[in-house]
């Protein structure tokens, strides 16, 4: 595993090959068994936030070389940025990321095995020619953003909240019709987002009517906007 320079200030990026990971991953292992996390180590970084802020939204992008030469890259996303008060990614603490997530949700979760997808996928993992991790984006509590952000998860944000503000509201005038709305919306096959949002909204209107529904409408908390 290789590692980029960090373009964040006051974050970065701990390998396995350097001194301070060791203590720092024994540090995070907690009650956490590490023969279940071993052998994911090598494929792993652990994200150190030496800012004053906490991080509510965190990127890490892994880049890998396939035995025949095809490059492929996947980036992991941490985000709490819709309840940032349950961030716990805090100032001074660091966080455990493996190019395979299950490993991941294991650590900190703190319990469980791992899956046989998680397995197989450690499996091609060490296949790799290489594994480059880069620090991708992070946005702190109050929304503010920084980072390289080579998939434009930024600007995928804005659009997020501004949908997700706009379907409530179209939703919440359409009286009689918002079953078929909803219905509509939730077999989108393009937009994932306003699916996920458009089943939670149907299920409340199946289950108790436009008061539940209604329910659920205000009480629906948009993403926090992230700015730069």
């Amino acid at each position: 595993m290789k590692t980029a320079p960090s373009q964040i200030v006051g974050v970065s990026l701990l390998s396995p090959d350097m001194p301070p990971f060791e203590p720092a991953f024994q540090s995070l292992l907690g009650r956490a068994p590490r023969a279940l996390l071993a052998p994911a180590v090598p494929f792993s970084v652990i994200v150190v936030n030496d800012t004053a802020h906490t991080i509510a939204l965190l990127g890490v992008r892994f880049d890998m070389t396939a035995p025949r030469g095809k490059p492929y890259s996947v980036i992991h996303y941490a985000d709490t940025l819709r309840n940032p008060e349950q961030a716990d990614f805090l100032p001074a603490t660091m966080r455990f990321v493996c190019a395979e997530p299950g490993y991941t949700s294991l650590l900190l979760q703190r319990e469980g095995e791992p899956s046989r997808r998680g397995r197989t996928n450690l499996d091609s993992l060490r296949k790799m020619l290489d594994i480059r991790a880069s620090l991708d984006c992070v946005a702190y509590s109050d929304g503010r953003f920084e980072g390289p952000d080579s998939l434009g998860a930024f600007a995928r944000l804005a659009d997020q909240r501004e949908m997700e503000a706009e379907f409530l509201a179209l939703v919440a005038k359409a009286g009689a019709r918002a079953e078929k709305l909803l219905l509509d919306a939730a077999e989108d096959p393009l937009d994932r987002a306003r699916r996920t949002l458009a089943r939670r909204l149907l299920e409340g209107y199946q289950t108790g009517g436009q008061e539940e529904l209604g329910n659920r409408i205000r009480g629906h908390r948009l993403k926090i906007p992230v700015w730069r």
